[in-house]
């Protein structure tokens, strides 16, 4: 009888995992194909939008002031109908998967973020595209976890949840990898079969939809030739210095994401002015330095196959920095991926050109401090470091880096650690909850 009653116990839990794949798939088919289509309009963005302020008249300035006026009418009104169209999404991710909050209606909000995030960041503001896509997975989720609503209830919707948040990552990076191993290290924090067979099911088909429109090479592919690491002792040094630096920067840039937060709060700057504030900056800034607008991504396209002096990545890291502070203070759709990792390309940039002017290497290590330094601010930040390095990897296609990338990022961490830096994404979730209470 025993035996008898265990055969069945595993006969269902192998039914469960196979129709857990399946769904898997149907999420992150439907999640590829909302990603594809943001990816396409803000890379037609990020093209447009320096053609636009080249040249810049009075009369371009007048239809730029209008169209100002009308996003950020459209960001106000569309985050009062629907909280959660604000931010990146990631921290109610977390929220739902800790039984604190509850979803809106899912497809209603992938309709509303995604116009509001098409519409901000095509506008020029500096936020990232990641951490919504992230959670247009997470909403296809659980909009099939309510169709498939079967007897295991909110476990499977739960786990369906999780799986079409790895799928948003890993369709708008083009990376699987790193979308399976973010819902275990990130969000879940703990490891199920059920789990991986959900979230390998969709961050696969997810990457495989957009792979279909963009091609399988790698989001940043304009890489210049990289040096083998040679394993010295001298070399590990610079690589532990690199993280312990973006360590220290990544601590920094959380605190100041909250006390940007904060700060709009404290002034009450509510409505449509709270968002009038960056998008009318964007035109000094993209007469000036259109480069720091933006999700950062072409930015860290030419920062890897070109070469800056050292002033002019200075300007670069101190407006994006900056400007990021500025727009995601207001609460806008839009996540911190990009411009967390363009900062950390932008250091590692300026820690090449220092080592270099000092003789400590020379500067054909330049694009390979540039790749760490990425995956040590995403470590910093983040605070997940395993995440950092397999998406660094599949985001530049460097594949034979991962022990160099672990070091540089466990660095970083324990760099961030020390200082008592907390997950931003923890962080946020912290101060939401404290605002309500």
């Amino acid at each position: 009888m025993l035996a008898t009653g265990a055969v069945k116990i595993f006969a269902r839990r192998q039914v469960f995992r196979a129709r857990l794949f399946l769904e898997g798939l149907a999420v992150g088919i439907f999640t590829g194909v909302v990603v594809t289509a943001i990816r396409i309009l803000l890379d037609a963005a990020d093209i447009l939008r320096p053609q636009w302020f080249q040249h810049f008249s009075a009369g371009k300035f007048f239809v730029t002031a209008c169209a100002i006026i009308f996003v950020a009418g459209f960001l106000a009104r569309a985050i009062k109908f629907d909280g959660q169209v604000a931010g990146s999404g990631v921290p109610q991710i977390k929220g739902m998967l800790q039984g604190i909050s509850a979803m809106t209606e899912p497809l209603r909000l992938i309709v509303l973020k995604f116009t509001a995030t098409v519409l901000g960041i095509g506008a020029g503001m500096s936020l990232g595209r990641a951490g919504v896509s992230v959670q247009f997975g997470a909403c296809a989720g659980n909009f099939f976890g309510k169709v498939f609503y079967r007897q295991h209830g909110e476990i499977e919707r739960g786990i369906l949840l999780t799986a079409g948040a790895g799928a948003g990552l890993a369709a708008i990076f083009n990376a699987p990898l790193a979308g399976i191993i973010f819902c275990v290290e990130e969000l879940h924090r703990k490891f199920s079969p059920e789990v991986l067979v959900a979230t390998l099911a969709a961050s696969v088909s997810a990457s495989a939809v957009v792979n279909l429109v963009f091609g399988v090479q790698p989001i940043f592919a304009k890489i210049s030739a990289i040096p083998a690491v040679v394993p010295e002792i001298l070399n590990v040094v610079h690589f532990v210095a690199l993280g312990i630096f973006l360590g220290m920067v990544g601590v920094v840039f959380t605190r100041a994401m909250i006390f940007s937060l904060d700060v709009y709060d404290r002034l009450k700057i509510f409505g449509t002015r709270r968002f009038l504030i960056p998008l009318a900056l964007t035109i000094p800034l993209g007469v000036t330095v259109p480069e720091v607008l933006g999700c950062g991504n072409v930015l860290v396209d030419e920062i890897l196959s070109e070469e800056f002096v050292l002033r002019a990545t200075l300007i670069f890291f101190a407006g994006k920095f900056l400007f990021t502070l500025v727009s995601f203070g207001t609460g806008a759709p839009g996540g911190v991926f990009l411009p967390l990792l363009t900062l950390g390309a932008l250091g590692g940039s300026i820690y090449a050109d220092a080592g270099v002017a000092l003789g400590f290497f020379g500067s054909e290590w330049s694009t390979l401090l540039i790749i760490f330094g990425m995956a040590a601010m995403f470590a910093a930040v983040v605070k997940a470091p395993v995440t950092g390095s397999i998406l660094i990897m599949e985001l530049t296609g460097q594949f034979s880096y991962l022990l160099t990338l672990t070091v540089v990022s466990g660095a970083a961490f324990m760099t961030a650690d020390l200082l008592g830096g907390e997950p931003i994404f923890s962080a946020l979730l912290n101060r939401s909850l404290r605002a309500k209470n």
